[in-house]
């Protein structure tokens, strides 16, 4: 027999399949894979319906602090008519699925479950491309339609103790395409504003023109910056055409800044969510009212009227008849024929205008808690001014409303009209017919306005945060007898001692006599000076220039009460005397 043992014909094959091990392996890895597979189809089956159910308007629903802001969706003309979804103008074209919008998606999330969801009022904004992609408002159209602004409304109104029914009709008509072409517009007043300024500094000079550049960047209320103006332009003595460049280069500064303003809207600067709930985007009159009247005079730049309105076209009736003569009807007005000739429409409409839209640093606290942020904010002129809109409005797209106070605009209703309560704003606004009132008493106050002195010499008390009320407590009478407030020696004993009394009394005498030998002399040199005109003599600049320096002292003095500082009022006083003395010393020797 061989070593090797035949095969038997009977025995069986050798076993070629692969070990149990191995086959329940690879049994393993398909139902992994399978389940992998499965659990990646459901969960991008799942992420795709989650992404579809959070697109719709219906989950912005669900969550309670969005109820108004889904109801007012659900009837505005933008998900009624057109089914425009939130996701559709709350995410820009191509942000929706980036990942920058789920991770916002998931701080709501977080703020949600971590119960800080609804602490707040919700801060949304609209992108302007979201406005302007295609099937929106891309095509441009509404640049140029006229949309009239309010509606028709009727109106009852009491004409002699008869109520009559008048219909009212919108007046102003906007147009988009004025607001929205403002770079433009802002290169050509940039470029007025730089000619303007290169002639009035070749005029003048650097010194002079400095000063006329500073006013013009003033942004303090329009009677204070008036009154800056006339004040800084008296003292310059300036030629006419100087005076009318200096006038107009204001003019050019504030145009410039409001356009500079008008570049940096955003479409959600005027349209925002309508609080009423009536519509869910509606336009914010107040920043229209903010944008035209805030800083500016009535009926000028900004707030002219007729830059909006246009004049109603029926006649107006204005009282009954004057007389009871048969067939004597009321009394009607004719808007058109008032424009013609040229009658300013603060005369029967200054009531319109009514709050005052200026920015205090409280309104800044709201966000800013730290000093470093108001830096500045005190001396802010129109440069700050559009650094502050650059980054807050077309940086952060601040509104209006998050800075600035309302104004309102629009005429009272007319059951108040023959109420006192109408003519609040006038008698409101005692710069109107008293303008600059009170500056001489200011300027002394304040040590300033003086000619001939280089330095201020403000009021000790001042340091005291003292104020007019502290002087003024006793109740006396004007010429016409009317109340008013006078200031008294007993003010000074109020608050120091009983020397203070006869003090007062040797102030007044003091100032009373510098004062009258003063004006003695001024009236002695004005003769001088008279007589040598009437002979033919030339008068020489320099002695025109002193005698008007003492004039002016004397006046401010005289008129602003000297009592209101003492030592400024003898130092303008004695600059008066050495002014007059020289210049009568002068006129004896030719």
């Amino acid at each position: 027999m061989s070593a090797h043992h035949a095969t038997s014909p009977n025995s069986a094959p050798p076993n070629t399949d692969p070990p149990a091990a191995p086959r329940k392996r690879r049994r393993y890895l398909f139902a992994i894979g399978g389940i992998f597979m499965a659990l990646v189809i459901f969960g991008a089956a799942g992420l795709a319906g989650s992404e579809y159910y959070t697109s719709r308007p219906n989950f912005c629903g669900t969550c309670h602090i969005m109820g108004p802001y889904y109801e007012s969706w659900s009837h505005d003309v933008h998900g009624e008519k057109h089914g425009v979804l939130c996701v559709d103008c709350h995410y820009a074209p191509g942000e929706r699925l980036t990942i920058k919008a789920k991770f916002k998606g998931l701080s709501q999330v977080a703020s949600y479950f971590s119960g800080r969801y609804g602490a707040g009022r919700p801060r949304a904004h609209v992108s302007d491309d979201s406005c302007m992609r295609s099937g929106c408002h891309g095509d441009n159209v509404f640049l140029t339609k006229m949309l009239p602004i309010g509606e028709p409304r009727k109106e009852k109104r009491l004409v002699d103790n008869q109520e009559i029914e008048i219909e009212r009709r919108p007046t102003v008509m906007f147009y988009h395409t004025k607001h929205l072409d403002a770079d433009e517009k802002l290169k050509e007043a940039k470029s007025q504003r730089e000619t303007i300024a290169a002639r009035l500094r070749s005029a003048i000079g650097d010194a002079a023109f400095e000063k006329v550049q500073s006013v013009s960047r003033s942004v303090a209320r329009p009677d204070e910056r008036d009154a800056a103006v006339t004040l800084t332009l008296d003292s310059l003595k300036l030629s006419e055409p100087a005076r009318t460049d200096a006038l107009a280069l204001i003019d050019a500064e504030h145009r410039h800044l409001r356009l500079s303003q008008l570049s940096g809207l955003t479409c959600a600067s005027c349209h925002n969510y309508d609080a009423s709930g009536k519509n869910h985007i509606a336009v914010n009159r107040t920043a229209c009212y903010t944008c035209h009247f805030n800083n500016e005079t009535f009926n000028h730049g900004t707030g002219k009227c007729l830059t909006c309105h246009e004049a109603p076209s029926r006649q107006i009736v204005i009282h009954g008849s004057a007389t009871s003569a048969p067939g004597s009807g009321p009394t009607l007005m004719d808007h058109n024929d008032v424009v013609k000739r040229n009658v300013n429409c603060e005369s029967c409409h200054f009531d319109v205008v009514r709050g005052d839209a200026s920015v205090n640093p409280h309104e800044c606290s709201k966000c800013h808690d730290q000093s470093r942020f108001l830096e500045g904010f005190a001396q802010r002129d129109t440069d700050k001014v559009r650094q502050y809109h650059e980054v807050h409005v077309a940086g952060q797209r601040a509104r209006c409303e998050d800075c600035h106070k309302p104004i309102s605009h629009g005429l009272l209703e007319p059951a108040h009209i023959g109420d006192p309560d109408f003519l609040s704003p006038v008698l409101n606004d005692c710069q109107h017919c008293h303008p600059g009132h009170h500056s001489q008493q200011v300027h002394l106050l304040t040590g300033t306005g003086g000619a001939g002195l280089d330095q201020k010499v403000p009021n000790a008390m001042l340091g005291s945060r003292l104020n007019c009320r502290a002087c003024h407590t006793q109740t006396g009478a004007d010429p016409k007898g009317d109340a008013v407030i006078h200031a008294t020696q007993q003010s000074c004993v109020h608050c120091h001692s009983d020397d203070y009394s006869k003090m007062y009394d040797d102030w007044k005498s003091e100032i009373a006599i510098a004062l009258e030998e003063g004006e003695k002399l001024l009236q002695r040199v004005d003769r001088q000076v008279a007589a040598m005109v009437e002979s033919g003599a030339a008068i020489d600049a320099d002695i025109r220039t002193r005698v008007q320096t003492a004039r002016h002292n004397l006046h401010l003095v005289q008129t602003g009460g000297g009592m209101h500082n003492k030592h400024f009022s003898l130092q303008l006083l004695d600059t008066a005397r050495r002014e007059l003395e020289f210049v009568a010393g002068k006129l004896r020797v030719e």
